[in-house]
């Protein structure tokens, strides 16, 4: 993706809905239709989710989500939706030096500089739109009523930033299962939109011959 890299990874799409390889005297026009539509439907779940939770700060998640490797022409139709490798951590959640629970860990205590700019950038994003809410990390800040003031400078961002960043090393990331559960939807929606698309390729076959 632009501006991105070595930070994505695709995911096999056909793990989770299987392949429409049937053979080779039926014509799979609907069901080929119908695997793209999962596809979409898949992307859609998941970005509906993380708006759900409220897990949409800077956005580059739920932008990163898109089909590729698109090969409907062989006789195994396939293709492939690809994220940010990042999207692990919001799904499963990451456990914070000063507790929390998740799959993952935080190696370090410190906020990392590729991790404040990415809040960064959600600040600058709510800024714009007037929103910003943060729960202040000390005592100090919270004497400091102009806090929310600060990000319009662009060294009180920074070091909000960094606060941010610092407060959720401490107490973690928490998961969302907005990917797991999207898949799981998905999976239930393969069944009827497989099953339909494949019976009416199977009589729009017969009703050529």
């Amino acid at each position: 993706m632009p501006g991105i890299q070595n930070s994505n990874k695709t995911l096999d799409f056909l793990n989770t809905l299987g392949t429409t390889d049937r053979g080779d005297q039926i014509s799979f026009n609907n069901t080929t239709k119908a695997l793209v539509e999962l596809a979409g439907f898949l992307i859609e779940k998941a970005t509906d989710n993380l708006q759900k939770k409220g897990n949409i700060a800077t956005g580059n998640t739920a932008s990163s989500m898109k089909i590729v490797n698109l090969d409907l022409r062989s006789r195994k139709k396939s293709l492939e939706v690809e994220i940010l490798s990042t999207y692990k951590f919001l799904d499963q959640g990451v456990r914070g030096t000063q507790g929390g629970q998740g799959k993952y860990s935080f190696k370090t205590k410190f906020a990392s500089r590729k991790m404040m700019l990415a809040i960064l950038a959600w600040l600058k994003r709510r800024a714009a739109g007037g929103k910003i809410k943060y729960k202040s990390v000390s005592r100090n800040e919270r004497k400091n009523k102009s806090i929310n003031k600060a990000v319009t400078g662009a060294k009180s961002r920074e070091a909000l930033a960094y606060a941010v960043a610092t407060n959720i090393k401490k107490k973690g990331i928490k998961r969302t299962l907005f990917f797991s559960n999207a898949i799981r939807d998905t999976r239930k929606e393969q069944v009827k939109k497989f099953g339909q698309a494949f019976k009416l390729d199977i009589i729009q076959t017969l009703s050529k011959n």
